[in-house]
């Protein structure tokens, strides 16, 4: 099978496969829903609602023709496209050398000062 491209906002899974098949959609955790692809080679698969996907993590795909024939899996990766919470900033005095916080892990933190120029680091 196919699969359409995955995003951590995605609803509902897609892509091709021989029409009258049995699509299973293995999920992160283990969970496993089915679907048929349509009379047009195509299917549809709703990520149940108690699922957040997120970037990184992996999908598998696989077609059961009618004559009980199962396709090689196919993977697709998640696509991060959530933003991250907004940082937080510990109190900063007159006297501060060093900007401190906390943020996602691995995002790049800006920070703009008064005069307009900014720093950035990455959050640990």
């Amino acid at each position: 099978p196919t699969v359409d491209p995955v995003t951590s906002e995605t609803e509902v899974i897609t892509g091709t496969g021989e029409a009258g098949s049995t699509v299973t959609v293995t999920f992160p955790d283990g969970t496993t829903v089915t679907g048929t692809v349509n009379g047009e080679g195509r299917y549809e698969v709703k990520i149940p609602d108690t699922m957040e996907l997120k970037g990184g993590e992996t999908i598998k795909v696989t077609i059961t023709e009618e004559a009980g024939n199962q396709s090689e899996e196919t993977t697709t990766t998640v696509e991060d496209q959530t933003a991250p919470e907004a940082p937080t900033v510990d109190p900063v005095t007159s006297g501060t050398e060093v900007i401190t916080g906390t943020g996602e892990s691995g995002s790049t933190v800006t920070v703009t000062f008064p005069d307009g120029t900014t720093a950035t680091g990455t959050v640990n």
